[in-house]
């Protein structure tokens, strides 16, 4: 529990893995520098800052870009899906909304969805739906598995003690649907990461993640070693994520790109160092980790990463099929405002890799689904229990059992 957690103690600790915490950072606040200063150039030039690659490409290795996807922590996949079979379900979508009279039930349970609870809106923007055709359909495409298969090769799966996830395997995270309609600006959300926020110093598997920030190697840090990130355990609130996402994601419905409200990214994989040892140094109170709280996405502020801040930038346009994918280090924040004239959809999809973790996770998700429940990372607003037009699993396919755990892998 948090209140048996001394957070001084867990920095003093942290201090002392290094030779001189001050000049640790210093030498990573440097490295910062250098990498948001190459950002801004590549801006000012307008010059692509977020790697991207089409999906036709995915068979021909290119180790440059796999060193710049490395390197910026994200990535943008293009024509994933066609235009035509993204509209089709895009208008589903729609007709499932409307014709299961969502609005109404929205304005019933709003108030159980504590991770957007500040929204003001007389219309959702994030809508606790998970089990349309759209979002099967997306999610468990054969396309969908070829993207994550390849996005989790990225990563170094094996180790000396063990193998932490089969890349090639892939179980399926339900997530929601972001529909933002024009002129909308209440769905901005700030600077932040979702895998654990204070658990990134307190955690005894994140502290090993993270052992050569804290102790002067930052230089051998591979955010993309993904030993222990299996094992790391997260405080129990409400929007908490209980799998390992190599990477993050979404599958653009609609046209949209910057000021249509979009995401934004700090596009430097090793900016997580940052925040964890900025949190250590003297002008930090003693029991705070510079705004990061429990139960919240970690904290990404002006009082204490201005720094790192001026790294954040638009995604481009996104046409529909198109994907947009970043590591589970990466900072990333949403547009305060969609100044566009359409609306801007779409259905969030992340990269989980079959593991134990996964597993057990998608294990309790499967009878939700079987229900028309909301998965249990969510709050409970089930919505789509007796929703016409939810998928059930004799509509699902091989692919989709597997990857929901109703079915074995081979």
């Amino acid at each position: 529990m948090l209140e048996d957690i001394d957070i001084n103690n867990v920095k003093n600790y942290l201090k002392s893995l290094s030779k001189n915490y001050e000049q640790n950072f210093l030498k990573i606040e440097n490295f910062i520098k250098s990498e948001v200063d190459k950002i801004q150039q590549l801006k000012n030039s307008q010059k692509a800052v977020i790697p991207e690659i089409d999906f036709s490409e995915l068979d021909q290795p290119n180790i440059d870009f796999i060193e710049n996807v490395k390197k910026r922590g994200c990535l943008i996949i293009r024509n994933v899906f066609e235009d035509k079979a993204i509209f089709e379900l895009n208008t589903q979508l729609e007709k499932y909304i409307d014709e299961n009279n969502y609005y109404e039930d929205q304005q019933e349970k709003s108030d159980l969805d504590k991770y957007f609870s500040d929204l003001k809106s007389a219309k959702p923007q994030i809508y606790g739906l998970y089990w349309s055709k759209a979002q099967i359909e997306i999610r468990h495409s054969e396309k969908m598995a070829k993207v994550k298969k390849w996005l989790n090769n990225l990563w170094l799966y094996k180790n000396d003690e063990y193998e932490v996830f089969n890349p090639n395997k892939e179980l399926s995270y339900a997530d929601r649907v972001r529909r933002r309609e024009p002129g909308d600006n209440t769905l901005g959300l700030s600077p932040h990461c979702d895998a654990g926020s204070i658990e990134r110093w307190t955690d005894s598997f994140y502290q090993k993640i993270y052992k050569k920030i804290f102790a002067d190697s930052f230089e051998k840090f591979d955010p993309f070693d993904a030993k222990y990130r299996d094992k790391t355990k997260e405080f129990e609130s409400p929007a908490v994520a209980h799998v390992f996402r190599t990477f993050q994601g979404w599958t653009a419905l609609t046209e949209q790109g910057p000021s249509d409200g979009t995401l934004q990214l700090i596009p430097i994989s090793k900016g997580i160092a940052y925040v964890l040892t900025r949190a250590l140094q003297d002008d930090v109170p003693k029991n705070e980790l510079c705004g990061s709280k429990l139960g919240r996405a970690l904290s990404v502020n002006n009082e204490y990463h201005s720094l790192l801040l001026k790294g954040l930038v638009s995604i481009p346009k996104m046409k529909p099929g198109d994907t947009v994918w970043w590591h589970p280090d990466v900072v990333h924040a949403v547009e305060d405002k969609h100044s566009g004239k359409n609306y801007s959809n779409v259905v969030y999809v992340g990269a989980t890799p079959y593991c134990k973790k996964n597993l057990d996770y998608t294990i309790k998700q499967s009878k939700k689904f079987l229900e028309g429940k909301s998965p249990p990372d969510f709050a409970p607003e089930d919505y789509e229990i007796n929703y016409k037009g939810r998928i059930k699993i004799g509509d699902l396919s091989l692919l989709a059992k597997k990857q929901l755990a109703l079915e074995d892998w081979n």
